[in-house]
């Protein structure tokens, strides 16, 4: 491209000259001056044409700002996967314009030091958006390891595809500063070097054509594991049954002290999960039996809250750690009192039922 460049200016230059002789150049038929009218057209396309390519060549990728510090624990397991799959699509477009521009460096097989920081601001925007997606992962392993096991299957794959991408950007930084090297000592760019930066990019592109494979089905497989996790909780039937309304409301308090304990260190466990479904089973159960409507003395209507047991579960069972943790403050809140002689069960240590899982 930069061949063409310099060969339609040197056009042209020699056109110019060409005209300002005009005055003693000897007259020309009109088909000449027709043949020179359409040469100059096609003269001011291909300028026209350079220009663009020019233009494309030296336009730099916005340099990536970091947004606010962001609190993982206060996203849903669904957008923090959303996070993931957006780091992955941008680390696959910025490899893919990285490799662009090592393409366009070496076509005349010649790299300049100009070039050289031209391919280093798009290696740098690769990089970051690899380096990003990699952290995003690693706090989904924090958060959701004892939880998910497809999904986890799925990242650990993503994960090897975005090693070896990461690899094959070293080798482009490699490249980069051998040839920078070379042209600082006053030296010619070996034609061996510009192969290694043109294989390692390559290779680059391959490696991020393979990641974006092996992503696009990502969040399709979170979406189907959660609602598995649903399925699985709808299918436990209740084993402990309070005998009459004052036992029916201490295991509602007995659900939200687990449900508290088991999200204080902002991660849930299947064990914890399936535990609290089964607390919550149970519960729900000595509100059929023994709600009724509210009389003075009897303490709180206890079929209103009869569905609150499943909505929780499921928010849990969504990755919805947020919104279920702001719902059980809101449940103990709506229960009032615990009863008098009842279990007080600070932080879910104590009182019967299944312990956490972990």
């Amino acid at each position: 491209m930069k061949s063409m460049l310099r060969t339609v200016v040197s056009v042209f230059v020699l056109a110019s000259t060409i005209f300002a002789c005009g005055a003693q150049a000897p007259a020309t038929a009109a088909s000449d001056v027709v043949g020179t009218a359409v040469a100059g057209i096609q003269q001011s396309q291909a300028l026209a044409q350079a220009t663009v390519n020019s233009n494309t060549l030296t336009a730099m990728p916005a340099t990536p700002t970091p947004g606010p510090t962001v609190e993982y624990v206060n996203l849903t397991e669904e957008e923090l996967a959303a996070l993931i799959d957006e780091a992955v699509a941008e680390a696959v477009a910025a490899t893919e314009q990285a490799t662009t521009a090592v393409t366009y460096t070496t076509t005349d097989d010649a790299v300049t030091s100009e070039e050289v920081v031209y391919v280093y601001d798009y290696y740098y925007y690769a990089d970051y958006y690899v380096e990003y997606a990699e952290d995003l992962m690693a706090e989904y392993y924090t958060l959701y390891a004892d939880l998910a096991t497809d999904m986890i299957v799925e990242l650990n794959a993503i994960e090897s595809e975005l090693s070896q991408l990461n690899d094959t950007l070293t080798s482009i930084d490699s490249s980069l500063q051998e040839i920078s090297s070379t042209l600082e000592q006053g030296l010619a760019v070996a034609e061996e070097s510009i192969a290694k930066l043109e294989d390692a990019a390559q290779q680059a592109q391959t490696n991020a054509q393979e990641m974006q494979t092996q992503a696009q089905d990502m969040l399709s497989v979170l979406q189907s594991e959660q609602q598995g996790r649903v399925d699985q909780l709808s299918q436990i039937q209740p084993d402990n049954i309070p005998t009459d309304k004052i036992a029916a409301l201490q295991s509602a308090f007995e659900f939200v002290d687990f449900a508290k304990n088991a999200m204080s260190d902002n991660k849930l466990s299947r064990d914890e999960l399936t535990n609290l479904a089964q607390l919550g089973k149970n519960a729900q159960a000595g509100f059929a039996n023994f709600g009724g409507a509210a009389r003075p003395g009897a303490g709180p209507d206890l079929n209103q809250f009869s569905g609150k047991f499943d909505e929780i579960t499921t928010q849990l069972a969504r990755g919805q750690m947020p919104q279920a943790r702001g719902n059980v403050n809101q449940f103990e809140s709506s229960l009032g009192s615990r009863p008098a002689g009842g279990p007080s069960l600070p932080g879910g240590g104590g009182g019967p039922g299944p312990r956490p899982g972990g």
